[in-house]
């Protein structure tokens, strides 16, 4: 797992170990820790001074644990370490790892070029902003949040209950969007114990993978059953994409197969109320919906299905098919957003509202105006968030939609002609 890859990296960087593996210092990888085999245990101490126990979190279980077993193995000449030479708390980072493990083999002064790199490179991007992780480019859950930023703006602040997913990152600016975070899939069951203490109805967000893991039992059933009054959005990407695009039950290759495990039918077996099904990337449509379910004045769980592939999916499919074409020399038309320069006021809410990565500033063109304008850099993958948010929220109209035609058409050819002629 993640601790012995960390260990053998360490290792290999003190030059006590290859890439592949091989170390000239002992391991004992415990690929299940529980229970622990004390033979084992007492096996490999034996004989050795000392022995580091690589164990991330607190409090230290397999520390104490072997330790014991040594004791009553009367293996009593080895010193067990630890938590005093590795932090108590915290991720065991790989940097973590290696400083643990250069202490503990007496080779600290290995590590000083790294810290000494470290410092450095603190030094030059202290001048830097943070740039926070966030979704994808074309990431179909971004306008779900910004269509709640839309109606936050309008009817103030409502709880969030978020979930493990890609959908966290809305945590994270530009959003600001999640109030608690508990497990997969155990966004609306914790939401449970919150909504009746809020004054206007919460929200839980939860990726179809958090749905089919824990959601349908523990949230929506919890929902039904106890009839609370709460609303559930699900984001319906097809796929487990947070922990690389694992395929489930709602992935488009199977949906269309097998109707009968749909998320749809799946809510209406259980009994929920209200339920409606929105296109992510029609953030005016989403956000209509959303104001719908809270204003409604039916009891019960609200479920609204946010449906958009996963963009990174999305790509992977597409790109071998676009290369065909362009292989054979067929025509392909791929779409392109742009903003217009003299259109553009400067105050940059499409960029706050939106978050894309493609969509950033750039210096203004006109030497009469300072401000920076926003620009659409490559990378844009046409999904349309930007133009569909300056229409939902009312901004400047500055974008545009393009369409790049390869290997077009002799019609192709010829109404680029007229228009070139005709439009000035």
């Amino acid at each position: 797992g993640g601790m012995y890859n960390a260990v053998i990296r360490a290792l290999q960087t003190l030059g006590l170990a290859d890439a592949f593996g091989n170390a000239r210092v002992p391991i004992y990888c415990l690929n299940v820790t529980y229970p622990l085999v004390p033979e084992e245990i007492a096996s490999f101490c034996a004989g050795k001074r000392e022995v580091l126990i690589v164990e991330e979190g607190q409090p230290a279980y397999l520390e104490d644990a072997i330790l014991a077993a040594l004791r009553r193995a009367d293996v009593n000449a080895v010193k067990v370490r630890g938590k005093d030479l590795l932090p108590l708390a915290g991720e065991y980072t790989g940097e973590v790892v290696l400083t643990g493990i250069s202490k503990f083999l007496g080779r600290e002064q290995a590590v000083a070029p790294m810290r000494s790199l470290k410092e450095r490179a603190a030094q030059l991007l202290s001048g830097l902003p943070q740039r926070p992780p966030g979704f994808c480019v074309g990431c179909p859950e971004r306008p779900v949040f910004s269509a709640m930023k839309i109606i936050e703006k309008e009817s103030g602040k409502y709880h969030v209950s978020a979930d493990i997913g890609c959908h966290l990152f809305s945590t994270l600016p530009p959003f600001n969007i999640g109030n608690t975070v508990l497990g997969y899939g155990l966004g609306l069951a914790s939401n449970s114990a919150v909504n009746p203490a809020m004054a206007k109805r919460t929200v839980t967000i939860m990726g179809d993978g958090g749905f089919w893991h824990n959601g349908l039992t523990t949230g929506v059933a919890n929902h039904v059953f106890n009839k609370n009054d709460g609303i559930l959005v699900i984001m319906k990407n097809g796929y487990s994409s947070a922990t690389g695009t694992q395929e489930l039950p709602s992935s488009p290759q199977h949906s269309d197969t097998k109707e009968d495990i749909s998320i749809e039918r799946a809510l209406e077996g259980i009994g929920v109320p209200w339920m409606k099904t929105v296109h992510n990337y029609h953030v005016g449509e989403v956000a209509k919906t959303l104001k719908e379910a809270m204003a409604s004045k039916e009891k019960g769980l609200k479920v609204i299905i946010a449906e958009g592939e996963c963009q990174l999916e999305r790509q992977r499919k597409l790109r071998p098919v676009v290369a065909e074409k362009m292989k054979k020399g067929e025509r392909h038309v791929r779409v392109k957003y742009g903003v217009d320069e003299d259109t553009c006021t400067g105050d940059h809410s499409c960029i706050r509202l939106s978050g894309c990565p493609t969509l950033t500033i750039k210096d203004n063109p006109d030497p009469l105006r300072n401000d920076p304008v926003a620009t659409v850099i490559d990378g844009c993958v046409g999904y349309g968030l930007c133009g569909e948010n300056a229409h939902a929220a009312v901004l400047c109209p500055s974008f545009y939609r393009a369409e790049v035609i390869q290997n077009p058409t002799w019609w192709d050819k010829l109404v680029a002609r007229f228009r070139g002629t005709a439009v000035h």
